[in-house]
This record gives structure tokens, C-alpha cells and sequence, in this order.
């Protein structure tokens, strides 16, 4: 049972001219270039992207191969693709282990994607570069990303209506929440567990730190947690349902929810600690 019909995909057209090869070679050919593509695909969805642009770069990365026609199902644990060609049809299914948000892995897939495109046929080395991106490493130490979201909180204290010493606090604050976030994420904790967790430690921290800014407490308590809101998940889980995928939509939206109340399980456990819940 699929989600929605698929948007229609224009078939790319078979190759001109009389078939040289044996049956067996165009299998065999078809076994070669999916693995690649399909993980590809898999890797796309994982890091947050739409199930849209998944079609899109499976469609551009098949582009050599010429099939006939092309069948694919994403949910959100697997990947199912289906090419078919002349008298071969080659059906192939590629999980999903985990769910983030990884916009540099997204966008090095696009662009190999955009690439085969380009020269009417994927990448010689496809498969090496789909593990590069795969396995690849974040592009910022963990340090410097929760420096990046502690500036951010902090200058969200201030539209919120702080001055310089609730920036000051919210930003610690932040600080320390996002670094927990990362360590235990290279950890691999689950990820309910890893929000909880950060949330507890970056409302612990402005409750210490906001007594430094008595007028300004609430806000540097609300704007630290701001970084673990989990926008990518929802705004998908909505693009998701109005396009029709409403499985995955369903998943997506349910997971972000799960996400918020990590979040103020975090919060609310940090502030009864306190005595103030």
C-alpha cells in the first residue's frame, strides 16, 4: 500500500539502435548501477530530505541506464526501487537506519545528481562517492557548532527583549545544552534521550545563570532550548501531507512531536529540581 500515487516521471527513452549485449549483461548492468543510486537515495531521505527531491535524484542518477520504466516507494525505514528495461526488471530494497538533519549530505548527493544530469550518465566512481558521502564527517568540530547555536539563542534573548547580560547568559547556557546534544549524538544515544538530555542541561544552566538577570530570567530559560525545536522534521511532515504522502508525512510530524516533548521533559525536570515546577 503506497502512500500516494507517484507524481508522473517521464520514462526515459531506450537506447537507438539493435541490442548488442546478452540478456545477461544488461542484468548485470542494472545490478551494478542501483546499489549506488538507491543508497544514495537513502542517505538523501535520512538527512532530512523530501520524498520529491529523493525521486528526482534517483531519476537524474538512472539517467544512463535508460530505463523503461521506474518504480520507487520510500517510507520511512526503506527505500524500494523497481527499473525495468527491455526484458529485465531488477527490484531493490535499501533501509533507512536513521533520521537527522544533515544539509551537507543533501546537498553533496544534489549535486552528483545534478552532474549526471549534466553528461547524461552517472559518475564512473559513483559508488565511492556515495560511500564518501555516506561516511563522511561533520564539517565543523563540535565545538564550533555549539558556539554557532550559542549565538544564536543569545541573539534571540535579545529580540525577545534582553540586553547584553541575558545574551551573555542565554548564550553559556546554550552552550553547554548544544555540546551535550553533540557528544551524546556521536554517541549514538536515542534520540529522545539526546533531547531530553540537552534540554535538562541548558535550562539547569539559565536557571544558575539567570539569577545574574532577575528582570530577564524567563527569557534567557526560554530562548537557550530554542536551538532543539525540531523545524526540518515539521516543516517536511507538512510538505509531506499536502503533496500526499500522508505515511510519511504521518511519521515525520509524529517523530517531531516526540522531539518537543523530549524537549519539555527536559525543562520541566530541570525546573522541579529547582522547585519551581
Amino acid at each position: 500500500m503506497t502512500d500516494a500515487p507517484p507524481p508522473f516521471e517521464p520514462s526515459v527513452p531506450a537506447a537507438s539502435g539493435p541490442a548488442v549485449a546478452p540478456a545477461v549483461a544488461a542484468a548485470s548492468s542494472l545490478a551494478s548501477v542501483l546499489p549506488p543510486v538507491i543508497r544514495a537515495g537513502a542517505i538523501m531521505f535520512g538527512a532530512g530530505g523530501e520524498i520529491v527531491t529523493v525521486r528526482r535524484v534517483i531519476n537524474s542518477l538512472l539517467v544512463g541506464a535508460r530505463p523503461q520504466h521506474l518504480h520507487i516507494f520510500v517510507a520511512h525505514n526503506a527505500l524500494t526501487i523497481t527499473v525495468v528495461r527491455g526484458q529485465e526488471t531488477l527490484t531493490m530494497v535499501q533501509s533507512i537506519d536513521g533520521h537527522g538533519v544533515d544539509f551537507n549530505k543533501i546537498g553533496a548527493i544534489y549535486r552528483l545528481a545534478k552532474k549526471a544530469q549534466h553528461d547524461g550518465r552517472a559518475p564512473a566512481n559513483l559508488a565511492e562517492r556515495v560511500n564518501a558521502v555516506r561516511f563522511a564527517t561533520a564539517v565543523y568540530p563540535r565545538q564550533v557548532s555549539a558556539l554557532a547555536v550559542a549565538l544564536a539563542c543569545g541573539a534571540f534573548a535579545v529580540i525577545f527583549g534582553g540586553g547584553a547580560a541575558a545574551f551573555v547568559a542565554t548564550a553559556l547556557a546554550a552552550f553547554l545544552g548544544a555540546h551535550t546534544r553533540f557528544f551524546l549524538a556521536s554517541l549514538r544515544f536515542n534520540v529522545v534521550l539526546v533531547f531530553a538530555a540537552s534540554a535538562f542541561v541548558a535550562t539547569s544552566a539559565a536557571l544558575a545563570l539567570g539569577t545574574l538577570v532577575p528582570d530577564h530570567h524567563q527569557i534567557v530559560e526560554t530562548a537557550c532550548v530554542l536551538y532543539l525545536i525540531p523545524g526540518v522534521p515539521l516543516i517536511d511532515a507538512f510538505e509531506e501531507f499536502i503533496r500526499g504522502y500522508v505515511t510519511v508525512g504521518l511519521t515525520r510530524a509524529v517523530m517531531g512531536l516526540v522531539m518537543v516533548m523530549a524537549l519539555a521533559l527536559g525543562m520541566v525536570l530541570a525546573l522541579s529540581l529547582r522547585g519551581i515546577w
